[in-house]
């Protein structure tokens, strides 16, 4: 495996690595992701325990469930009052009837009003008995809406905290992660995948909550009042149950492709926007267009195909409802009932079907929520390769004196296994405070690992570091990479403004501070003239900037820091000659007190470092100034020759 620069680059290091391309087609699941397949079981309780900060809300919720369901038991007997006294029954002139089918023979609503049964129905009486069915509405309408209104609340406070969890031990996780994973899969997982999850988990608490205990109220009700018709309704009610099992196996695996797949279409998106320079450089515009032409297509192809097996739930189970509805009137018919009666018992069967609708698709809903709960779940519980210690030391400032001790380290291959060829073979170096080191050698000599072991983005095989005589791994992580400041070869800016960009190495920093660190870094003329000063946005990635002015801002922001340590990957490569020297002279004056480690591949920026080490295939060959190595190393002398016989 290459030497791959992964704490110095401002990228993820997956960007440059060679990778399977997608031509026409959608390519397979990164590495991380392979192993969801044995999550497709994965229960809701591992996301549960966020519900207990909102436990009292979502009791809450559920409490207002229970209440709308029980309130369907007062819809038949309120609604049966109502239309006996608007409505005339059995042809009689007077408007109040007996319900002697809810209170027995010897009570009639008049009674129980204490009314004069044979009072006629002005319009007043009527208007009245005929707005509490609006009335019931409206309390049932309350009723679901704090139920679903609490659970919204819980679901969204729920979402917040799993998507802060979710990406910070993504955060967490060490830069060799990043080489597997694809950025556009990662961001589907932290944006959409936490929602999904928690959207279905709410809804199917909901569903199955209010929704059985709802359609058990009212069938209890009908089936007190009107065992045979009830009967006759719902006898072929399940029916319906055939083909939405059917349904549920046609779309198990589209749910789950259309997920997989639009953390593709979103790789190819960020791929092609980060590096979109690349991509109009080669004209290759077209070819980025059908790569996310190829993973749109099958996004829309398996969201179209889930989409139609959901809303053929409705129509099924409304088709075949109603055929009950047909049968039960028939029996209405012949047993003689009257007709307000029957208006009754058909509005109160209605409300059977709503909730029988959801309760359909929750099968459906679960085939697609078991991918998204798992890719939450394994990047939740993903345990970092490189973590503190139980009893790590947080270094105050450090002196900067560092030694690599017989270390030798081999990049892990995609199955975890060390790769054959060492990156660092029985390295062993010491760095003083207050000195300037330089590392050259040809690409794959192992610079740049020293770089990634120093910042403990990995640790050795075999043999140890220490910084001020501690052990890495005995100290914080925090306060380790707190003594390091890092200049790259690539810089990174984010889309903010110059002042916060420098402002990045040390957060507190004052306004006057910043301004000091870039004039030490010669950025300070070049940004009074650009037109908002220190408040210019610097757009996505510093794609404002010219690369001399990115490059300064980057050595702005490490004087900021003010670290122990520096370290240098060909931080003036950037720069043209004149800027070169002048840069050059702040990092000399940077040096003082400070343990400077700077990789060089021109040797004209390294001339006056205290000690060279030269570096082949993981080994030190050679240590001395430019003049020792001239004379005693063979690669010294041929990297010397072509540059300075170039020049």
């Amino acid at each position: 495996m290459r030497d791959c620069p992964l704490g110095l680059v401002s990228a993820p290091c997956h960007v440059m690595e060679s990778k399977e391309h997608i031509h026409g087609r959608v390519a397979a699941p990164s590495a991380w992701r392979s192993s969801m397949t044995s999550h497709e079981g994965m229960p809701l309780r591992k996301i549960l325990p966020y519900l207990r900060p909102v436990a009292g809300r979502f009791v809450l919720g559920l409490l207002m469930g229970i209440l709308a369901a029980l309130f369907n038991a007062l819809w038949l007997p309120v609604c049966s009052i109502i239309f006996s006294i608007v409505l005339p029954g059995k042809g009689e002139a007077t408007a109040l009837t007996e319900v002697h089918r809810f209170f027995g023979q010897s009570f009639t609503v008049a009674g129980l009003l204490g009314l004069d049964p044979n009072l006629k129905v002005g319009l007043a009486v009527a208007i009245v008995a005929a707005m509490g069915i609006p009335l019931m509405m409206l309390i049932n309408g309350v009723l679901d809406y704090l139920n679903k209104y609490f659970l919204a609340w819980v679901g969204t406070r729920m979402l917040e905290q799993i998507r802060n969890d979710v990406f910070a031990n993504l955060l967490r996780q060490s830069p060799a992660f990043f080489t597997q994973a694809k950025a556009g899969e990662l961001i589907q997982t932290v944006l959409n995948q936490t929602a999904t999850a928690q959207r279905n988990a709410v809804s199917y608490v909901q569903f199955m909550t209010s929704n059985p205990l709802r359609i058990v109220v009212i069938l209890a009700s009908l089936f007190a009042q009107y065992p045979w018709f009830t009967f006759m309704s719902l006898f072929i009610f399940p029916l319906c149950l055939l083909p939405v099992m059917r349904l549920g196996k046609r779309v198990k695996k589209a749910g789950r492709r259309e997920e997989e797949v639009s953390g593709e279409m979103l790789t190819v998106m960020h791929e092609s926007i980060g590096g979109v320079r690349l991509v109009k450089a080669n004209a290759r515009e077209s070819h980025q267009l059908g790569r996310f032409k190829a993973a749109n297509r099958i996004v829309s192809s398996n969201s179209l195909r889930w989409q139609r097996a959901s809303e053929m739930v409705g129509p099924i189970v409304e088709t075949v409802a109603s055929l009950g509805i047909a049968g039960g009137l028939v029996y209405w018919w012949h047993m003689g009932f009257a007709a307000e009666d029957f208006i009754a018992v058909v509005l109160l069967l209605t409300r059977i079907y709503p909730p029988a609708k959801e309760l359909s698709r929750v099968n459906l809903l679960l085939q697609k929520t078991r991918y998204a709960i798992g890719c939450v779940v394994e990047l939740l519980e993903r345990a970092p390769e490189i973590v503190d210690q139980p009893d790590a030391i947080a270094l105050p400032r450090a002196e900067g004196r560092v030694r690599f001790e017989e270390v030798q380290f081999s990049y892990l291959q995609a199955g975890g296994a060390p790769n054959e060829r060492a990156a660092l073979d029985r390295v062993s170096l010491e760095f003083e405070p207050g000195r300037f080191y330089a590392l050259v050698g040809p690409s794959g000599a192992g610079k740049t690992s020293l770089f990634h072991l120093l910042l403990r983005f990995a640790d050795p095989q075999k043999g140890r570091i220490s910084l001020d005589g501690h052990d890495l791994r005995d100290l914080t992580l925090d306060s380790l990479r707190g003594n390091i400041g890092v200049v790259s070869q690539e810089t990174f800016l984010f889309h903010d403004s110059i002042a916060q960009n420098i402002r990045f190495g040390r957060l507190e920093a004052s306004d006057e501070e910043v301004v000091a660190a870039a004039k030490r870094a010669h950025a300070h003329e070049f940004i009074e003239a650009i037109e908002g000063g220190y408040q210019a946005v610097v757009g996505d990635g510093g794609c404002t900037l010219s690369g001399g002015q990115r490059q300064r801002l980057a050595i702005a922001r490490a004087v900021l820091r003010d670290a122990p340590i520096l370290l240098l990957d060909e931080a003036t490569s950037a720069l043209d000659a004149q800027t070169e020297r002048v840069v050059q002279e702040a990092l000399e004056q940077l040096c003082e007190g400070r343990t400077v480690i700077a990789i060089a591949h021109r040797l004209a920026t390294i001339l006056k470092a205290h000690e060279i080490i030269v570096m082949d295939q993981g080994r030190v060959l050679a240590r001395g100034t430019h003049s020792q190595l001239l004379e005693r190393c063979e690669l010294y002398q041929r990297l010397a020759a072509m540059q300075f016989a170039a020049a």
